[in-house]
């Protein structure tokens, strides 16, 4: 599935740019700290695509600099008025994230990681993803900076891993080096990869522009029955999405 950050400063201007975005987007993503105030009913009422609302902290490399308490109120805003999805930092404190996660209702809990400085070893992501794991969430993501081309093939490493256990997951690399990794981990089943709606609109290093990224994605799947059980498998996940949206 592709998902479209919407970089706002209120709710005219997200609600502008989801107009644009929802015709080529799969899931909208509502970066709350970008914005410098903003009404989350008016902002989810108004989709018609699936909503995943995240408070990106400075310190994971957005512009967030709320305490935790605000943070997590935040997000339980979000699960209040229905968003589809909601992103949980694994470095949120505990206390907060169990707080989210017993009020989760039907929301679907993503737990992310993003490293902004590089990429670590093979067996430090394999330690992060098992804390991520460990929270019983509904999806994982983690996020790094590609400084070599190997930390693509690392991170990417995760995705048939969390296949194997049945886990969800979100992997790819950041930077100008990570591109091929937004790519390629839509390509190896990763639950979603992000894309700017247009050139300028990027929520993070390395993102591509959605219609190139559709454009370069169909060329690579072009006649391979493999990529065909993915794009039923991907059919399906936003099928149940629409579907929750519909009966909340």
């Amino acid at each position: 599935m592709f998902c479209i950050p919407i970089i706002s400063r209120d709710n005219p201007e997200a609600l502008q740019k989801m107009a644009v975005a929802e015709p080529l987007a799969d899931i909208l993503e509502i970066r709350l700290d970008a914005m410098e105030k903003f009404d989350l009913h008016e902002i989810i009422k108004a989709a018609s695509k699936p909503v995943l609302v995240t408070y990106r902290s400075r310190r994971e490399g957005g512009k967030g600099n709320a305490d935790p308490k605000i943070h997590t109120d935040y997000i339980l805003t979000a699960i209040q008025e229905g968003a589809d999805l909601v992103d949980v930092e694994l470095s949120l404190p505990r206390k907060w994230q169990e707080k989210i996660l017993d009020g989760r209702g039907r929301s679907e809990i993503i737990i992310s990681v993003h490293i902004k400085d590089g990429t670590p070893s093979r067996q430090d992501l394999e330690k992060i993803f098992r804390d991520c794991a460990d929270t019983h969430s509904d999806i994982v993501k983690i996020v790094t900076r590609a400084e070599t081309w190997a930390d693509n093939l690392r991170v990417l490493e995760l995705i048939p891993k969390a296949h194997d256990l049945g886990i969800k997951i979100i992997a790819f690399c950041m930077g100008p080096m990570g591109k091929i990794s937004r790519i390629v981990s839509h390509l190896m089943g990763g639950y979603l990869t992000f894309a700017s709606f247009e050139s300028g609109e990027e929520s993070a290093a390395g993102q591509i522009p959605i219609k190139q990224m559709r454009e370069i994605i169909d060329i690579l799947q072009s006649n391979s029955s493999a990529t065909k059980a993915q794009r039923h498998k991907e059919e399906v996940s936003i099928l149940k999405l629409y579907q929750k949206k519909k009966n909340q």
